[in-house]
């Protein structure tokens, strides 16, 4: 009796046992961290607003027909937030526990597949990269989807090489684990699919009826969601606001998994050479499992690119952390020591680079803490006292449903918010702006919004008092009064006045500059009715501005004619023959027929694939009609943007 107690003791506190309690226990505090501070993503808002329905067929029709994702994790924030409510930390919890959890079930696959070590260090990079961390902490199937396929596999394992071992609760295991991942998102429906036909492969004359059975019920327990399934698969991708991956995106994957860190990829290299160097030749390798990893890493991200590209784009840094595991496999899977001085070396090493990564590099908790929704408020009401109104409008991208649902859960005074989505056309902006009569107005914008209302409002409050950047957004404080100090705004300046010579400046005619009657100071130029094109500024874009983030704001003054049909201000990149962006604005956007006024484009240069060499910026007026009009003040100027506009998805500097 005494022998076998401390031989269970000996078990439970094995030194694997006790580096996962550590490993968890470290994830527990990253998930976890200011947990009432986790504010909402966009998608979370989205789907929180498609849960308020009095039915759930309304549910399943309003809720979960329109989108793009099963219904799984949409009915049960359906129910889950009837019974606890929608605060932050209560909605996101179920989420950041199935993100733990996945940790564990990693191991345990890991020690079953390959050896202890192996499921160790693997479950330490799931613990610890920002990639598993930041969806634990997003309430959207993600992290559900990893605990599913993980569960799945785990069973699956068992179902097929250990099928001795708890038949029944392994068999039920599968089956429910593999429905949940068809009922939770596309893509850990695909990796079920995936997990179920590589089965095939494995079975022998006794696993193999058992085993079609079990994948029978799967698909059985499927045919109830095949409706929606039908219905969003008319739906496509999400075209609109997704690119379609470029050649390289798995490159860009991996880089972006480790943190785009050089010490993270070193860290690897050592890891690797460690398995070299501590390698044992017996047991041999279980070589099917890792040609099982590579397959299972690969084939969704072919199947995701290879469908982006033909039919509608769908492939996205998410939708592959239901196979991201299996990289980690493929990366650790000779590590055969079962050495706990090795064991504590490869966790060791790995806390001692990812969490500081984590922390520093990747900035995640100064980054995904600071959700522009939320902040855009908080900025607003920014030095005055609590509870005071701010005395100037605040103009904000936030949709309005979710700017409200802010307003009363945090307890936030009203203000005079002007909704973005409310303005529809440059020049009602314009009348907006007029109707200001304080001398400060906020903006709080998005990277979907115009990029030309910064020089829109500049326009009328020409002092940028203060700019607050987020990931996701940014916040500007505007001011008209001449009494304030402000910062220079633009670092680079180029007006064309044509009041003198400009270097940088073709496809201008010396005898079209009207001197008689300028529109401003002392010349402009007249487009006569042979000119399809105005003069022309060009620029190598490397040299015109000083970070891949800035902003090029261009805009010129017209007069056109009362009958005026159409002409367009354009900005472009090209590349030698190759146009990498072209990007026009109409001119009666932002002027009446028959009047005079300033039209503004503006570029975002990160918005850039910057892959690309020799890249040429340049902006015109085009004027295909060839409608004579005057043009005067051709400005191009350069702004520092937000560095970490794109942060959680790219290197941040």
């Amino acid at each position: 009796m005494v022998k076998e107690f401390r031989s269970k003791c000996k078990e439970i506190f094995s030194t694997d046992h006790i580096l996962l309690a550590l490993i968890l226990l470290a994830g527990g505090i990253l998930r976890g961290y200011h947990w009432q501070e986790i504010p909402f993503t966009h998608d979370e808002f989205s789907a929180l607003i498609r849960t308020q329905f009095p039915t759930f067929r309304a549910l399943i029709e309003k809720g979960v027909m329109p989108d793009g994702h099963p219904a799984g994790v949409q009915v049960f924030l359906y129910y889950w937030t009837d019974l606890f409510g929608t605060s932050e930390w209560i909605v996101k919890l179920p989420f950041q526990v199935m993100g733990l959890l996945s940790v564990a079930l990693i191991y345990k696959i890991g020690k079953t597949w390959f050896s202890a070590t192996t499921g160790l260090v693997a479950a330490a990079f799931l613990s610890f990269l920002q990639f598993p961390v930041m969806y634990s902490q997003i309430a959207r199937p993600y992290a559900s989807g990893l605990f599913f396929s993980l569960l799945m596999v785990l069973c699956w394992t068992f179902v097929l090489f250990i099928p001795e071992r708890k038949k029944i609760l392994t068999r039920a295991g599968y089956v429910i684990a593999a429905s949940l991942c068809t009922y939770n998102h596309h893509f850990s429906m695909l990796f079920a699919a995936m997990a179920g036909v590589t089965g095939l492969f494995f079975c022998n004359r006794q696993t193999i009826r058992t085993y079609l059975l079990l994948n029978l019920a799967v698909i059985l327990l499927y045919i109830p969601h095949l409706p929606i399934f039908m219905n969003q698969l008319e739906t496509g991708g999400v075209e609109g606001w997704l690119q379609k991956p470029r050649f390289d995106f798995l490159i860009d994957h991996i880089h972006y998994i480790f943190h785009f860190s050089v010490y993270v990829m070193l860290l690897l290299f050592l890891l690797i050479l460690l398995q070299v160097i501590w390698y044992e030749y017996e047991p041999p390798i279980k070589q099917q499992f890792l040609v099982i990893s590579l397959a299972w890493f690969l084939f969704p991200f072919l199947i995701g690119y290879l469908y982006s590209r033909l039919f509608s784009s769908v492939l996205q840094h998410s939708v592959l952390i239901f196979s991201f595991p299996f990289l980690l496999f493929l990366l650790l899977g000779y590590f055969k020591t079962e050495k706990s001085a090795h064991q504590w070396i490869a966790v060791g090493l790995v806390a001692m680079v990812v969490i500081p990564s984590l922390v520093v590099e990747r900035q995640h908790y100064r980054l995904f803490y600071h959700h522009p929704y939320r902040e855009f408020i908080r900025c607003a009401n920014q030095q005055l006292l609590p509870g005071v109104v701010p005395v100037y409008p605040v103009i904000i991208a936030t949709p309005e449903k979710i700017h409200h649902w802010y307003m009363a859960s945090h307890g936030h005074g009203d203000s005079r918010y002007i909704f973005e989505d409310s303005i529809q056309t440059k020049i009602s902006l314009k009348r907006c702006l007029d109707t200001i009569t304080g001398n400060y107005v906020g903006y709080g914008s998005l990277p979907s919004s115009c990029w030309e209302n910064y020089q829109l409002i500049m326009e009328k409050f020409p002092r940028v008092l203060r700019h607050e950047t987020f990931s996701g957004g940014d916040f500007y404080l505007f001011s008209r009064n001449p009494e304030t100090h402000a910062p220079m705004i633009y670092h680079t300046e180029n007006i064309q006045d044509f009041e003198k010579e400009h270097p940088f400046w073709n496809n201008l005619t010396p005898s079209l500059v009207a001197r008689d009657h300028p529109l401003n100071g002392r010349a402009s130029y007249a487009m006569a009715d042979t000119l399809e094109f105005s003069p022309t500024f060009s620029y190598p874009l490397r040299r015109l501005v000083q970070s891949q983030d800035d902003v090029i704001d261009v805009s010129v003054t017209v007069k056109i004619p009362p009958v005026f049909p159409g002409g367009w201000l354009v900005t472009a990149v090209n590349s030698g023959n190759r146009t990498l962006f072209w990007r026009s604005v109409s001119i009666t956007e932002y002027v009446n027929p028959g009047g005079q006024g300033k039209v503004f484009i503006s570029f975002h240069t990160a918005d850039l694939d910057w892959r690309h060499r020799q890249m040429i910026f340049s902006t015109y007026l085009w004027n295909p009609k060839k409608i004579p009009f005057e043009l005067d003040d051709f400005t191009v100027q350069v702004r520092s943007g937000n560095p970490v506009l794109y942060g959680l998805f790219r290197p941040v500097e």
